[in-house]
């Protein structure tokens, strides 16, 4: 028989990757409260193993500072000590959750999603600084929807199995470990693409990085006249692949797709692996680069200046 240690560690090896902007504050504490109350291990000989945890499966990793927070929050849980580990002589194989029917369950207990009124749509617009077009645009196609998220009024950017949520207020939501982030994706989310529902009608494809930045995509959309048809994708972080995704892969199939990295370390590591799946697959793929000084879409959209920049937005959706 193992020890205890020996199964917990086991256990984490066996959970999925902590990614930052797709839930990994979530999955961090869930792999906390698996060796604090799901294993009853004392945080002596669960920080250890969560250090080990955190540099092969967070991207990016936490600092032992934030991992032994974790480990204090996680030993106030509710779950049953030693849950993990109690005599269950009745124990079938089909009472084990897989992480996909955990996710589920999670989903379960999203807030209801409701569409906005004339004036969500413009406080959205408004905190956004682009025009309600974009915003209209988004809602009329079941990307966004209003929820309150913690106690908050929020606009979430969703589809299918992946939520992510902003307050209205435009300030930033507080995580249990009192740090504070500026958009929270729901317990439960998984996708690492967003936009697909559109793939089906489109020829020319723009792949943006962030759920936010399909907002951003659809306000250059709006703006522009188009010569083909064009869709948006939305990776929902820089972490997302399409080697996780074949059924996309499939769906972009004959299309042409433009990628538009952030101007950051991040973004443009991000693209140029995106570029090389996308081109190992057989697709057509070419890269645009923002203007100097925009990290994002989001200057080049502004409601107060975006006509500057109306020349920079038509050469981003130019097939010639």
């Amino acid at each position: 028989m193992s020890s205890l240690p020996q199964r917990a560690a086991a256990y984490l090896d066996r959970l999925p990757p902590a990614l930052s902007g797709s839930g990994g504050h979530s999955a961090t504490y869930h792999a906390a409260t698996v060796l604090m109350r799901g294993f009853a291990l004392t945080e002596t000989d669960a920080l250890p193993l969560l250090q080990a945890w955190n540099q092969t499966h967070c991207q990016p990793p936490w600092t032992d500072t934030e991992l032994r927070h974790k480990l204090r929050s996680a030993a106030q849980s509710t779950r049953p000590l030693g849950y993990l580990i109690q005599d269950r002589p009745n124990h079938k194989p089909n009472e084990i959750e897989t992480e996909s029917e955990r996710k589920a369950r999670l989903r379960k207990d999203w807030p209801r999603l409701q569409r906005f009124t004339l004036l969500g749509i413009e406080a959205v617009a408004r905190i956004r600084h682009i025009l309600p077009d974009a915003v209209d645009l988004a809602h009329h196609y079941g990307f966004l929807k209003g929820a309150m998220i913690d106690g908050h009024p929020s606009y979430v950017l969703t589809e299918g199995h992946f939520a992510q949520a902003r307050r209205l207020d435009g300030q930033p939501f507080q995580r249990r470990d009192g740090t504070l982030i500026k958009a929270k994706n729901l317990p439960g989310s998984e996708a690492a693409f967003i936009g697909q529902s559109w793939l089906a009608s489109t020829t020319h494809v723009l792949l943006v990085e962030g759920a936010i930045g399909l907002i951003e995509a659809l306000a250059a959309f709006t703006l522009v006249n188009m010569d083909a048809p064009w869709g948006i994708l939305a990776a929902t972080s820089a972490s997302s692949r399409f080697a996780r995704d074949p059924a996309l892969l499939q769906k972009l199939k004959g299309k042409h797709i433009r990628i538009l990295p952030d101007a950051d370390e991040s973004g443009l590591k991000a693209a140029a692996i995106w570029f090389h799946e996308l081109t190992v697959a057989g697709l057509s793929v070419d890269v645009k680069a923002l203007p100097s000084g925009c990290k994002d879409l989001a200057p080049l959209v502004a409601d107060s200046g975006y006509e500057q920049h109306l020349a920079t937005l038509h050469d981003l959706f130019a097939t010639g």
